[in-house]
């Protein structure tokens, strides 16, 4: 998709800034074209956005394509027919938690790929020779760091769920004033821009990046059952596994010092505690932010090393690259 969730006024999508540009960046523009699905399924429908799918990749026989998937947009036997034009793949990024959906469509293409290191292990061992594992990563032309005044002690960047209000009110319980920006808070129904977002996380000593998946952690349970709209909204949440995501990428991107939730995998990415720094529980997330924010020299060279490593490691650039040169063959 070329908008954000298809829809032009909110701007360019995940997928057109981390993995169009990035391609264009890496083979040039006129060698990567975008098939913007969703706008012509809007504009004619599943079937005659399917055909002319077809017709364009039978016209132009790509090295490959590659397919971001919404819902149920694409024509499975279209797809599978794809496979003799040219090598498909497809990019999962929510696969440790949506799985019934990924499960169905995996098979219908040459290739797929996961952000996730647990799940890629998981797809090794059930015998799949056909996955790649392809981190988030981060636009570097988009994602850097800039010289500017930290004017935030404590910023959030994010969507409203209610393990995040919980945590967020226990932060200002303790005295801890966190600046949020996301949709969904305090009724804001929009998002920063790219550019807004990479100020906010240049202008923070602390970037927080917060868990959205469903705890049953007992104070949290108690405090949700005091509101219908929270009970309702922590039945209706569909994510119930963390992952790393693509903000832990692009925060360090920024040169930006980042305290996350230990999620599993995240080390693998960075270095705790010298690329990046963890919290385990809401009093252990207090304890840090009150140790970090005294303690400049240190949050500032863990950030400095986190930036340091995405310019190395991380850039969706690289990652592209990496994973289109596999899949034709040239490693």
């Amino acid at each position: 998709m070329k908008y954000d969730y298809g829809e032009s006024k909110r701007g360019f999508s995940y997928e057109y800034n981390n993995l169009y540009l990035p391609l264009c960046d890496v083979f040039g523009k006129d060698s990567v074209y975008l098939f913007d699905f969703f706008t012509h399924y809007k504009e004619k429908g599943k079937t005659e956005m399917n055909l002319s799918l077809k017709q364009t990749i039978t016209e132009q026989k790509p090295d490959i394509a590659l397919f971001a998937l919404f819902t149920d947009e694409f024509n499975p036997e279209i797809i599978n027919s794809l496979k003799e034009i040219t090598k498909t793949v497809v990019c999962f990024f929510d696969d440790p938690w949506r799985t019934k959906f990924v499960n169905y469509w995996k098979q219908y293409f040459t290739f797929f790929s996961t952000p996730d290191h647990t799940m890629y292990q998981k797809y090794l061992s059930n015998g799949y020779k056909n996955v790649f594992f392809t981190p988030f990563g981060f636009n570097k032309n988009i994602y850097k760091k800039i010289d500017t005044k930290k004017i935030y002690d404590i910023s959030f960047i994010g969507g409203y769920s209610p393990l995040r209000d919980w945590t967020i009110k226990k932060l200002n319980s303790n005295e801890i004033d966190v600046k949020v920006f996301g949709r969904g808070w305090n009724n804001n129904k929009s998002w920063l821009t790219e550019g807004e977002m990479v100020n906010v996380i240049n202008q923070s000593k602390i970037n927080l990046n917060l868990s959205n998946a469903q705890s049953y952690y007992l104070p949290f349970l108690i405090w949700s059952l005091r509101s219908f709209k929270t009970v309702r909204d922590l039945l209706l949440l569909r994510k119930t596994v963390e992952q790393v995501k693509g903000r832990h990428y692009e925060i360090n991107g920024c040169g930006g010092f980042q305290l996350s939730f230990n999620i599993p995998g995240l080390e693998i990415a960075f270095e705790i505690e010298k690329e990046i720094a963890v919290y385990s529980s809401i009093d252990n997330l207090i304890e840090r932010i009150n140790y970090y924010l005294k303690n400049d020299q240190e949050r500032e060279l863990i950030a400095e090393n986190g930036y340091q490593r995405s310019l190395k490691d991380h850039s969706a650039q690289n990652y592209l690259k990496l994973l289109v040169n596999k899949v034709i063959g040239n490693i």
